[in-house]
């Protein structure tokens, strides 16, 4: 009976709260522990493990989870880039927009001809199409101002009620973005 006491080892007795002489002791050694004796070992070089019971066996493949792909695996290891979406912002920070322009009220009176004259040669259905170029305005979508492009094409309708001009691509430009319109007729001397 006093030797299946012995046997306990000093967690399991721990746990039961019960004392056993001589348990967790290394050797019978007063004061030293079986993990305090094992480090010293390990710095002597001594009690290695050599694996060689487990060295040779094969890979593990398990039928259940497909291997992963060499680029997956490597994809863990990649170079880690906390600052990529601050790069992002830097980057559209930098970026410059313009003003919208401001017209004077001849250049305003001159688009407002030339608008009404475009919309009723287009409300006639016998006129052809006439072919334009705007210098328009465009509103930048992230930040305040925006940037100034021409726009070839060939007017399809003029919507004097919802202020926009209509291409025969189907763009829509708004009267407020326009900054200057010529039309390509030799009939008109704009």
């Amino acid at each position: 009976m006093e030797r299946a006491d012995r046997r306990v080892s000093g967690a399991g007795a721990a746990c039961t709260g019960q004392t056993v002489a001589g348990a967790g002791r290394s050797g019978g050694h007063p004061g030293v522990s079986d993990q305090t004796r094992n480090r010293e070992k390990r710095a002597a070089g001594e009690d290695q493990p050599d694996y060689s019971d487990i060295i040779n066996l094969p890979h593990h493949v398990s039928a259940r989870h497909p291997q992963m792909s060499r680029t997956a695996r490597a994809a863990q290891f990649g170079s880690f880039e906390p600052l990529r979406d601050y790069r992002d912002v830097l980057a559209e920070e930098r970026r410059l927009t313009d003003e919208r322009p401001v017209l004077s009220e001849e250049e305003q009176k001159k688009l407002n001809e030339m608008v009404a004259k475009l919309a009723s040669d287009t409300a006639q259905p016998s006129v052809t199409r006439p072919k334009i170029r705007m210098t328009v305005f465009v509103q930048d979508e992230k930040k305040e101002g925006g940037r100034i492009e021409e726009i070839p094409g060939t007017l399809r309708a003029v919507n004097l009620e919802l202020r926009y001009l209509v291409l025969e691509d189907g763009r829509k430009v708004p009267f407020r973005d326009l900054l200057r319109l010529t039309a390509e007729r030799p009939e008109w001397p704009f």
